[in-house]
């Protein structure tokens, strides 16, 4: 028999909804496991009576979960009474689905919300959205979905329809036009007035740097972005969570005078690590990490702005370069730019002159309540 549970706010009881994918994914060769720890530390704090977990059983085994919330300030943004789901995973099995959906939009319709939208990221970083609905072949790159085929199947079944498409681009390092960008880049640099500096954190700057970087999101964030726009506390935020994979060869953020106007920012792909510790550090994941963190030779670039001014003056480029020469540095050897909303014509293009090409996307679904 098929029955839903909410589950309370604690990481007692979350366990199960953390550890389902360890069963549905045991003999998916690309999945990455979630380091469990970590995993139930972010969600237990996700607290209050906007959100709500959700997990199915059949008899006494756990086949379906997801998460539901209201972001009352995205949802002021978007001047619609919109919902969330997010972390969906479900057994091969229709009904299923359709018994954590259909739970998820109940406890939304109560809140009194009128549409659903997702998956969505559970915590503001945007990181981590949509379903994959192309590009299966081989694992996810660090913070990004990862689903079986059917699950599109799945989401349609129970009435939800396309939102938005969200891509990702591959580049390999040895595709990157390095000797026309070393001409564009100085000249750029003097004639609109502005410099990159790579970003090292240290007690005395953290603050002033995550200033810096909330200033460049919030006068550059995108209109049609459906997300709350990010406070400072946000950003402090985001980057605690995404600290311990920061570089600084790779994160940068470009200045006309005192002013910052740019930010970019990638990260090594760890999860070419995480995949082996198995969810755990303990007895031999430490040494996993340790072992392997040398060794990864792929980056996500997740993160680019340039304030509205600066936009068409080759900031976009002057920080990619500098981006390159850090990656080159540490030995990647390729770059995925992800994820970029189907709506951002600007960052799409960027990519593509860079040298980037489609690989995957990421869709996110809606639904009527």
């Amino acid at each position: 028999m098929i029955r839903v549970e909410i589950l309370e706010q604690n990481r007692t009881a979350l366990k199960p909804f953390v550890m389902l994918p360890f069963s549905l994914y045991a003999e998916d060769p690309h999945w990455v496991p979630p380091m469990i720890s970590a995993q139930l530390t972010v969600l237990s704090s996700l607290k209050g009576e906007n959100i709500r977990f959700f997990l199915v059983y059949d008899e006494d085994q756990p086949v379906a979960r997801v998460l539901a919330g209201v972001d009352e300030r995205l949802a002021e943004r978007m001047e619609k009474k919109c919902g969330y789901i997010s972390l969906f995973e479900c057994a091969q099995k229709p009904d299923y689905a359709r018994a954590v959906l259909d739970a998820a939009c109940g406890f939304l319709r109560e809140k009194g919300m009128e549409m659903v939208m997702g998956p969505a990221s559970p915590t503001p970083d945007d990181l981590t959205k949509g379903l994959l609905v192309q590009g299966y072949e081989g694992p996810p790159v660090m913070l990004n979905a990862y689903n079986p085929p059917y699950y599109q199947e799945y989401f349609e079944k129970c009435g939800f329809t396309k939102h938005r498409d969200h891509y990702a681009y591959y580049m390999r390092m040895d595709e990157f036009d390095l000797h026309r960008i070393e001409e564009i880049v100085p000249r750029a640099k003097q004639r609109f007035g502005f410099r990159v500096e790579h970003v090292l954190f240290t007690r005395e700057n953290e603050e002033r740097l995550l200033r810096d970087i909330t200033r460049v999101i919030q006068e550059s964030f995108p209109a049609e972005w459906e997300l709350a726009v990010p406070s400072y506390a946000d950003v402090k935020r985001i980057f605690g969570l995404i600290r311990g994979y920061y570089r600084p060869e790779m994160t940068v953020l470009a200045y006309a005078g005192n002013r910052p106007i740019g930010f970019v920012a990638a990260f090594p792909d760890y999860n070419q690590v995480i995949k082996k510790m198995k969810g755990k550090i303990l007895p031999l994941g430490w040494l996993h990490y340790l072992l392997g963190r040398g060794k990864i030779n792929g980056a996500r670039c997740s993160m680019q702005f340039v304030v509205p001014e600066y936009q068409f003056k080759a900031v976009h480029t002057a920080m990619y370069y500098e981006v390159y020469l850090g990656a080159q540095k540490i030995g990647i050897k390729w770059v995925e730019g992800s994820t970029v909303d189907e709506t951002n014509v600007a960052s799409i293009n960027n990519n593509e002159k860079a040298g980037s090409h489609l690989y995957r996307i990421y869709r996110q679904f809606e639904k009527t309540l």
